[in-house]
C-alpha cells in the first residue's frame, strides 16, 4: 500500500466581512476579513491574521466576493496629544493587504505603498 503525503488544504473562504463604525469588537474598521464560518447563532468566524475571531453578525457587512476597491474610513477628529492639535483620522484600507494609507484629496484610484496593488477608491461606501 502506497502512502501519499498529506498536503494542507487551502481555507475555503465563505465570503468577506468588515465591521461597521460601532460594536463590541476589536477589528479595524474598513478592513475586509475572510469569513471562515457562519453559524446559526448569528456568530461569524473571521480569519484575522490566521486566527479565528468570532464576531456578532449584527456588526458586520458581508459580501461573497473579495474586495476590489479601497475602503475609505472617516473617523471623528481627535486630538493627537503628541502634536497638540486636532488631527482628522481619514484613511484608506487596501483591498488586497489591508494596509492603512493616507488619502490624496478625492483621488479616483491609488497604489498601495505596501503591496503595490492599484485599485479604485470606494468613495460611495464610506466606512
Amino acid at each position: 500500500m502506497e502512502l501519499r503525503p498529506i498536503t494542507p488544504t487551502r481555507l475555503q473562504v465563505k465570503g468577506w466581512a468588515r465591521v461597521g463604525p460601532a460594536g463590541a469588537h476589536t477589528l479595524r474598521r474598513g478592513a475586509w476579513y475572510p469569513v471562515v464560518r457562519i453559524s446559526s447563532s448569528n456568530i461569524v468566524v473571521l480569519d484575522v491574521n490566521r486566527h479565528n475571531v468570532p464576531v456578532d453578525r449584527r456588526f458586520l457587512e458581508i459580501r461573497y466576493h473579495p474586495p476590489e476597491r479601497w475602503t475609505i474610513v472617516r473617523c471623528e477628529p481627535r486630538v493627537v496629544e503628541k502634536l497638540g492639535r486636532t488631527f482628522p483620522l481619514t484613511y484608506a484600507v487596501c483591498p488586497s493587504c489591508r494596509h492603512r494609507q493616507g488619502i490624496e484629496a478625492r483621488a479616483l484610484e491609488m497604489t498601495c505603498d505596501r503591496c503595490h496593488t492599484k485599485a479604485v477608491m470606494g468613495w460611495d461606501e464610506l466606512s
